[in-house]
């Protein structure tokens, strides 16, 4: 189709289009990323690939190939590692060649085609290109305190793995046996690792197996988990009863001082009891006053006495 614009200028149609939007390779491999269109060629013709890494769509999209007047300019970390697959991409294809992908090469990759004066139609096509990539070595872990009653979660993780690893966790009987683990279904999470015991017993002390696998292979991590019994219960219930010790012998000491206090000092002061032969006071001079005249009375009436026997 073909539209008149001004005096001499001719506006052309542009198709950019690929047969492969979605391509996936595994890490090491050659990816091919194809682009085809439909033009005019003039001398004004460009092509421009570029990237954008990752899954986001707000990650901002860099040139890596850029091709103006017979020549190619590369640019990025890319550049020894992709080439045209047609040195001379103004015959329809304009497809790309990436060497020995890695993990980063994955994201989106847009052909663009720019052809004055053909600005109708789609002038760019993308490509979505994902490497796979084998699980990293998983960490394993135990996420809380194996103390009995308790709740823990057995943790498994690959920091590197495309597609996303799935987790597996298994019982074996020793850190030596690996053939014939038990499979554990209960409680395990496949997509985010993880196993989640609940309210443990000390039949559930053993060795814990974890596999993180995808469609390239797979790797293991293995852990010991030992349930106890918790010591910092004792601890503290070890240190109320030793502060109720202290407290009760404070108690008896006080008391006990107190009660010798109080006994010493009655012991310390007679009192004003009176005995039944003590004389009071002031009356004892006067008792032996009376004591004396009753004496002397008594010889005078001997005396007497005496003289009249003596007289008869």
């Amino acid at each position: 189709m073909m539209k008149v614009f001004g005096a001499t200028d001719v506006i052309q149609s542009i198709y950019v289009t690929t047969n492969q939007p979605n391509v996936i390779v595994n890490i090491g491999n050659n990816a091919t990323l194809r682009c085809s269109y439909r033009t005019h060629v003039q001398s004004t013709f460009t092509l421009e690939w570029r990237f954008r890494p990752g899954p986001s769509e707000d990650a901002d999209a860099e040139k890596i190939l850029y091709y103006t007047g017979g020549t190619v300019y590369k640019l990025g970390p890319l550049a020894k590692r992709i080439k045209l697959i047609d040195q001379d991409p103004t015959k329809g294809d304009a497809s790309i060649f990436l060497e020995n992908t890695k993990s980063s090469d994955t994201g989106t990759y847009s052909c663009d085609i720019n052809n004055p004066p053909d600005f109708v139609g789609p002038s760019e096509a993308f490509i979505n290109l994902i490497v796979q990539v084998p699980p990293s070595r998983p960490k394993c872990q135990v996420i809380g305190k194996a103390y009995i009653g308790n709740n823990v979660t057995l943790s498994c993780s690959s920091a590197v793995g495309r597609p996303a690893p799935q987790y597996k966790w298994s019982e074996v009987k020793s850190a030596t046996i690996t053939s014939s683990p038990r499979i554990i279904e209960k409680g395990v999470d496949s997509k985010k690792g993880t196993l989640f015991l609940k309210n443990l017993t000390m039949e559930e002390s053993g060795v814990y197996r974890c596999v993180s696998s995808n469609v390239l292979g797979e790797q293991s991590c293995q852990l010991v988990l030992t349930v106890t019994v918790n010591n910092e219960v004792g601890v503290i219930i070890g240190s109320i009863f030793g502060v109720l010790m202290a407290l009760l012998l404070i108690a008896i000491v006080t008391y006990y001082l107190l009660h010798q206090r109080k006994k010493q000092s009655k012991d310390s002061y007679p009192g004003h009891e009176l005995r039944e032969d003590t004389v009071a006071p002031g009356k004892e001079s006067f008792s032996n006053l009376l004591g004396s005249s009753a004496h002397n009375q008594e010889t005078r009436s001997n005396s007497m006495n005496s003289k009249f026997n003596i007289i008869v």
